[in-house]
């Protein structure tokens, strides 16, 4: 018994609580250093802080021994090494994220095998004897490794029923032909071309996946000094952000750190453009189906520029992400109402339901998929104000949860830390300037992705494409720009 009251007063000695709030300022300081976001003079008051709390709770505790009375040094000392544990959760939590976003080069291909909705099977083994469709005409590679991976993951072989167009895949489930399918969800948008309700119709109940490498190329850029262009794909489908997948949002954002610049060139998804790697002409949004440097490389030969990173969202995660931030103020170039939210022309509160509708809407627009592109670049432009704020701070957490999993890019982790860490010495506000691609409504029998369907285009206006092009090339060149988007 006394043994034990003697251990819990050596736990309560000064001497002890003193060795600990050491120990706790000794891992913040590390964890800020290996954080590495604060400027080295802000990184010098932080480290001279601690070291000045420490040295006043010494001071205290060494007082209140000599004086003997009630040891307030001890609670003091308890306090600030909870306050620092605590502080420490936020650098590891902020750490992980970045190291988890950064640095993208595999692109995830994930096949569903799928039923429909109101189908009685719910797992694979329910399947497993059935024979599945599957476009084996156009996704003969993705259905041939599929197969594969079931093999060895479910010890079972799968026999296809081969159809060579998607809208007779989906016909074939939806009349009860099939009743089961395999579908690379690269391709999902394209059943949804002829099937639009093929989200709601239908139900995933297993996949499959595999990597392959991005192909991403290596740029050495001085994010401090010199101007570089990230595209911005935007997907909104089943399974991680890193899945292969179309492109529903288009962007290039070519930032100017030197005069704290940035150009947001939104490129409409139907844009009728030659693939980099076909040597054919697609749908913009279409050659996400073959990764996101497809798309890269396709609009670096439009535009002649060089893009030196990518950076995918999941759109989907937009919601969680204005919610985190306790919503956001957004501008509508139009009053409009559609899906139970009505929208004033100027700006507009809105929250997350209300932002993800806003940014998916195209038809009640008057110039359609172009609008819904402005309206994009609008809503990032309110994400990026609202971040600068300290919304940024008290939602912390929220927001790491909120874009985690929804958000990769393919710059570096060590550039992005680069850019985060000159915002925090210089918080000055970013002059954001738009521009926007156009064109002329058409359709085509020859896409590649889509060969015989007379799929709706946008014949590229050039005028518009010189112009981007030119923005760009003066910001490369350290020149103030103002892209007067009269659109």
């Amino acid at each position: 018994m006394k043994k034990n009251k003697n251990k819990e007063f050596f736990l309560f000695r000064a001497k002890f609580i003193f060795g600990l709030q050491v120990l706790i300022s000794a891992l913040t300081t590390f964890a800020l250093y290996r954080l590495n976001l604060l400027p080295m003079k802000y990184f010098g008051i932080v480290v001279a802080l601690i070291v000045v709390l420490l040295l006043l709770v010494g001071l205290m505790l060494l007082k209140s021994k000599k004086n003997g009375v009630i040891n307030t040094g001890k609670i003091l000392s308890l306090i600030l090494s909870l306050a620092m544990i605590l502080g420490t959760k936020y650098v590891f939590d902020g750490n992980s994220f970045l190291k988890k976003i950064t640095g993208a080069d595999k692109d995830v291909h994930l096949i569903s095998v799928i039923v429909m909705e109101d189908s009685s099977y719910k797992k694979f083994d329910d399947v497993k004897n059935l024979e599945f469709a599957a476009n084996t005409g156009f996704d003969k590679e993705g259905i041939a490794k599929a197969q594969e991976l079931i093999k060895k993951e479910f010890k079972t072989d799968v026999k296809t029923v081969d159809y060579k167009t998607y809208d007779q895949l989906a016909d074939s489930l939806y009349t009860g032909k099939s009743q089961v399918m395999l579908l690379s969800e690269a391709h999902r948008g394209l059943i949804k071309e002829s099937h639009e309700d093929f989200d709601q119709k239908t139900r995933v109940i297993a996949t499959v996946q595999y990597d392959e490498d991005s192909n991403v190329k290596k740029r050495d850029v001085n994010v401090k000094q010199e101007t570089f262009s990230i595209f911005i794909t935007g997907i909104d489908t089943y399974g991680p952000v890193s899945t292969v997948a179309r492109s529903d949002v288009n962007m290039i954002m070519t930032v100017n750190p030197r005069q704290r610049q940035v150009l947001l060139t939104s490129i409409p998804r139907d844009y009728h453009v030659k693939l980099a790697s076909k040597g054919a002409y697609d749908k913009l949004t279409h050659s996400g189906i073959y990764g996101p440097m497809e798309s890269v490389n396709t609009l670096e030969n439009l535009l002649d520029i060089e893009i030196d990173y990518y950076l995918k969202v999941n759109f989907s995660s937009v919601e969680r992400i204005v919610d985190a931030l306790g919503g956001v103020e957004v501008n509508s170039f139009y009053t409009f109402s559609v899906g139970g939210y009505s929208y004033q022309k100027g700006m507009n509160h809105m929250n997350g339901p209300m932002a993800l509708r806003f940014v998916r809407e195209r038809k009640t627009l008057p110039n359609g998929d172009s609008d819904r592109g402005r309206h994009q670049q609008e809503l990032i432009k309110g994400i990026i104000n609202k971040a600068a704020s300290p919304a940024i701070i008290t939602n912390f957490n929220s927001i790491l949860d909120s874009v985690s999993d929804s958000i990769i890019t393919s710059m570096p982790d060590n550039e992005l830390r680069t850019l985060i860490k000159m915002q925090v010495d210089n918080p000055a506000s970013w002059d954001v300037q738009t521009a926007q691609l156009k064109g002329t409504g058409a359709y085509s029998k020859t896409t590649y992705s889509m060969p015989g369907w007379n799929l709706y285009v946008m014949e590229p206006d050039f005028n518009s494409v010189n112009n981007a092009t030119k923005l760009i090339h003066d910001m490369e060149n350290n020149k103030v720009i103002k892209s007067n988007n009269d659109n």
